[in-house]
């Protein structure tokens, strides 16, 4: 399950605001509805593995969960109009107040409550933190992200020592930053499911991890296959000590480039 909270500073608390005039009279809910559509949307359908909570001036959560949602429509203002929805029911206890939005009445560590209890690991993305990796992100990721504003010091407060993360040094809108981190998932998640083929042999291990090496820096990730252990064999007798340069298969024609520019060209046969 892919998780987002997204804290709204200056949104509407209140069923009081105008569907036509969400940036001023909705405090600033355009925002918060693209962001609910980069989070949910591809092309004719939506996510089933994506949970987003609004966390609304520190003080209503609105929860909305693919697994049951219905009624989303690409559009702001039909997203609002779910949202303001649910603010009328807004109370102590959660309700669902239609098809897989559900509200009540906290603040933002009342989200991070929820996200311990289901197992989930919290990640802010600040342009400050740490540089993204989709490879290193845990099973359960949970990203905390700031609307328009930047993150507040009561934000930080409540948010404590949670790992930081940046996908880069410039600001980015909220709904840019969702729709990058799901293509970064989606293609670790096709990497892990891809068959790796050869894109070179090699005889000896040294020069295998020479060719590692390179392409690594070059962001290709490689395995070495061999069918012995070459310090068992004094020499290398009928191919024993072959090593196999495997890649991904999006990344062949490429390491076949680099291998042929900084070394020889490559054998796959």
């Amino acid at each position: 399950m892919r998780r987002f909270v997204i804290i709204g500073h200056q949104a509407s608390v209140t069923a009081g605001f105008s569907l036509d005039d969400l940036p001023g009279s909705g405090g600033r809910f355009d925002v918060l509805c693209r962001a609910i559509g980069a989070a949910f949307f591809v092309s004719h359908g939506i996510r089933h593995d994506v949970e987003v909570t609004l966390s609304l001036q520190d003080s209503v959560l609105i929860r909305l969960d693919g697994r049951r949602l219905k009624r989303l429509n690409p559009d702001e203002r039909s997203t609002a109009g779910l949202l303001r929805r649910a603010l009328h029911q807004a109370g102590d206890e959660e309700v669902e107040s239609s098809p897989g939005i559900y509200v009540s009445r906290g603040a933002l560590t009342g989200a991070l409550d929820h996200l311990h209890l289901v197992g989930a690991h919290p990640l802010v993305l600040d342009e400050g933190g740490a540089r993204f990796s989709a490879a290193s992100l845990p099973a359960e990721p949970a990203f905390i992200l700031s609307d328009h504003l930047s993150f507040t010091e009561a934000d930080r407060d409540a948010l404590g020592e949670q790992q930081q993360l940046s996908l880069g040094p410039r600001p980015l809108h909220t709904s840019q930053c969702i729709t990058i981190v799901h293509y970064l998932l989606d293609r670790r998640e096709d990497d892990q499911n891809a068959e790796l083929v050869c894109c070179h042999k090699v005889w000896g291990e040294p020069k295998a991890q020479l060719i590692k090496g390179l392409l690594q820096d070059f962001g290709i990730p490689v395995n070495l296959v061999s069918h012995a252990a070459p310090s068992h064999l004094p020499i290398n007798v009928d191919g024993l000590g072959e090593i196999r340069i495997m890649v991904l298969e999006r990344d062949l024609g490429r390491a076949r480039e680099v291998i042929s520019d900084y070394f020889e060209e490559p054998i796959d046969e």
